[in-house]
């Protein structure tokens, strides 16, 4: 087994351990005494966070087909007016939303456009920890705006399970806490205690740690070893409750769908997360972009159809809101690669029947634009308040302490 030094309990916080953490290597005592953490109560709320990573292109999500500027923008891979699923006489939704078009009918699909920040910062890797940490300056801080938010909405609770991400091999820095620093696994049946296997080596080490007591009360190792040993004691749980799920929808077969699955299994049967984080990749849109676009759409139609008419089929859907996250949008006009690059400000969807439906706030202007060639939409909303709004609205949680200000609320979730 490789080496691996833990200095201080910072250390492990910041490199985000919260995936059956320190090597897998953790002693029995610790595993039988864990907090496994108490059953979700019939009402408790759920948040799912639902990153479209790359940098997504919402003006071919929420089409403002009414606006002559978004034709003239984009010759080739414009959405045709014929095409655009109308929710008013401005905009509407890409073709392939049918499913989401349905929610809306339902009231349970809102959107708000032009959702982003100042001075947007266009690399994948910053923007995307500017989103994660709600700081302009991510590079200083340490916990991301969902640890934070676990931290002050749950403080004193020792269950590891509080936010999770699924389908991620590393823990996501958005949910890392001071206190709860989430857990994250690939797959369920890959979430698993594996300390006392292996070689002599590694069973020797295995024996060393399993004695009680070691590094004294209240040592960063004792920390270490008690959060880490709470992870591992949450491993048994998932997969039992994750493991002969039997939907009452039909999911698709990609990763988007196998996730949502889970998420959905894991609310169904009690799990007592409160926020799961999970992703759909590829919206890096710089060529070509109608035919991957379009093939992504349809991927997020029908996983998050599915994991909602699952839910409202098992008695769950009222209790859990999902929302869309992406680091950046894309320019307003086409480039030469029938593509876009990358942009400002784009939009917000938000699922669920706990959402005031429709569309929240006014669509950002196509020609007073920002930034150089091809123009990026000004943003009309801060990202902050959106997460402000679930934080007060619906994680029923003071939002200042894990966004550093208070932020303006909007009015969309009921």
């Amino acid at each position: 087994m490789s080496k691996f030094y833990i200095n201080t309990r910072r250390d492990f916080l910041t490199r985000g351990l919260g995936l059956v953490g320190v090597g897998a290597v953790l002693p029995h005592h610790l595993i039988r005494t864990a907090l496994a953490g108490p059953e979700a109560q019939p009402d408790q709320r759920v948040t799912v966070m639902l990153q479209l990573a790359g940098g997504h292109d919402a003006l071919s999500a929420l089409v403002p087909y009414g606006d002559a500027e978004y034709h003239k923008a984009r010759s080739a891979i414009r959405i045709k007016e014929e095409e655009v699923l109308k929710l008013d006489d401005y905009v509407g939704l890409h073709p392939s939303l049918k499913g989401i078009r349905e929610l809306y009918d339902e009231g349970a699909f809102a959107a708000i456009p032009g959702t982003g920040y100042p001075n947007t910062n266009y690399s994948h890797f910053t923007a995307t920890d500017i989103w994660h940490t709600a700081d302009r300056n991510p590079g200083k801080a340490l916990f991301g705006w969902v640890g934070r938010a676990c931290d002050a909405a749950f403080k004193g609770n020792l269950d590891p399970k509080l936010s999770i991400a699924v389908g991620q091999g590393k823990t996501p820095r958005v949910l890392v806490g001071k206190e709860h620093p989430g857990l994250s696994f690939s797959s369920p049946n890959a979430y698993r205690y594996t300390g006392d296997r292996g070689d002599a080596k590694r069973k020797e080490l295995f024996r060393k740690l399993n004695q009680p007591g070691q590094g004294g009360h209240g040592s960063n190792k004792d920390f270490i070893t008690q959060t880490a040993g709470n992870a591992n004691a949450s491993s048994d749980e998932i997969r039992r409750m994750a493991s002969g799920y039997k939907p009452k929808a039909g999911y698709p077969s990609t990763s988007l769908g196998r996730n949502l699955q889970t998420i959905a299994a894991l609310v169904v049967r009690g799990l007592s997360t409160r926020i799961y984080f999970t992703e759909l990749g590829g919206f890096d849109t710089h060529s070509n972009q109608r035919l991957g676009h379009d093939r992504l759409m349809l991927q997020l139609d029908e996983a998050v159809t599915a994991f909602y008419k699952d839910l409202k089929a098992q008695g769950h859907d009222q209790r859990v809101l999902t929302m869309t996250t992406s680091e950046f949008g894309r320019r307003v006009k086409e480039n030469g690669s029938r593509g876009t690059d990358h942009g400002a400000a784009s939009a917000l969807f938000m699922f669920g029947p706990a959402v005031k439906p429709g569309i929240h706030g006014k669509h950002p202007s196509l020609t007073d634009l920002q930034g150089g060639g091809g123009g990026s939409l000004k943003h009309t909303v801060d990202f902050r308040s959106v997460y402000a709004t679930v934080m007060e609205k619906w994680i029923e949680a003071p939002s200042e302490s894990a966004l550093g200000e208070k932020y303006p609320l909007i009015d969309c979730i009921a």
